[in-house]
């Protein structure tokens, strides 16, 4: 039997990676791992452990996850939280020597490109694909102002920042100091929209060249900073930008790529998340699996079947229940 760990299992990327493996027949045996004991994803695997936090205590995450994975055999990781890729790219050779276990994540390279921001919008400029034009300096508001008007668009250059949190639209100069002294290491850009304010989600999964072997676009609609509808469809102009993208970027394995319209229509890139992305339950239940197509692909060396069905998905609340002795052996042994 294959076995699995989904760390930062108890967010909500490593819940959905969870449901997706949970899909797959014959049956996978999932361990999980996070940093907080009242994370409900650790009491919905076979195994769980609690780990030292990746933010704050790098050397230790490491070591953590790495004797995990000598445990329990493991063989193959995944994790989609940002601080704990920021250090698993950085050390993927060494983790994977030291645990024989195949990490579904990008590479040092790719994972840093897609972090900075503005790096990002300077490859994709230099690639020729359409992305927001970016200032990291306080004159490209009046660049941006006299060339675009308004909105304009102030978020972190970090994608480390907090979320939806970390992005505002600004109307005039007074709005635009203040957004720009509030967000950490800013940056103003040109905002990208359509009449709708149409927003596609766009899963790109690629093969160990970086060549695209399928991809799956959504039309999105957010709610405190994640995709609550979307409306799984048939957009080619969509699907080829993204596959284009992240391709360009070098990327293996799951890639997410987000797509806005220009006010003439146009699509335009305004986000690569070098990851699986928080749609990965959505587009698991219409066929596209990307945890699977790891498996299949990286550990199996076969082609994965990655078509899928139109469709439409919501998020719901739901609850895990558990019992307080194992709820407090966790907190205790830090396993279960």
């Amino acid at each position: 039997m294959i076995k699995i760990l989904i760390s930062a299992v108890g967010g909500d990327i490593g819940q959905g990676i969870l449901k997706s493996l949970r899909e797959i027949r014959p049956k996978v045996c999932i361990v999980g791992c996070d940093m907080n004991p009242n994370s409900a994803g650790l009491f919905l695997c076979k195994k769980a452990y609690l780990v030292s936090g990746a933010k704050n205590n790098p050397k230790k995450y490491i070591k953590d996850i790495i004797n995990i994975c000598r445990k329990e055999k493991i063989d193959i990781v995944f994790s989609a939280q940002p601080y704990e890729l920021n250090v698993l790219c950085s050390e993927i050779d060494y983790l994977r020597k030291k645990t024989g276990a195949y990490f579904a994540i990008q590479s040092e390279k790719v994972w840093n490109l897609c972090m900075d921001k503005l790096k990002t919008y300077q490859f994709l400029e230099k690639a020729g694909i359409k992305s927001p034009e970016t200032y990291a300096i306080k004159k490209g508001f009046n660049i941006l102002s006299k060339k675009y008007g308004f909105p304009l668009l102030i978020k972190a250059r970090s994608s480390l920042g907090s979320g939806f949190h970390n992005y505002v639209l600004v109307n005039n100069k007074s709005e635009f100091n203040k957004a720009w002294e509030e967000i950490e290491n800013p940056i103003v850009q040109e905002y990208i929209s359509d009449k709708e304010g149409e927003e596609y989600t766009v899963g790109v999964f690629l093969d160990k060249n970086s060549k695209a072997i399928a991809s799956i676009p959504m039309l999105r609609e957010l709610r405190f900073g994640l995709t609550f509808h979307a409306v799984v469809g048939d957009y080619p102009d969509i699907s080829a930008l993204a596959i284009k993208t992240a391709e360009s970027i070098g990327a293996k394995g799951p890639c997410n790529v987000q797509i806005r319209r220009t006010k003439a229509g146009n699509p335009c890139v305004i986000e690569i998340n070098a990851r699986i992305s928080s749609t990965t339950a959505f587009r698991s239940h219409f066929g596209f699996n990307e945890a699977k197509a790891c498996i299949d692909y990286f550990l199996k060396n076969k082609k994965p079947n990655l078509t899928f069905k139109n469709g439409v998905a919501m998020k719901s609340w739901t609850e895990i229940y558990t019992s307080k002795e194992k709820y407090f052996s966790l907190k205790k042994k830090g396993k279960i």
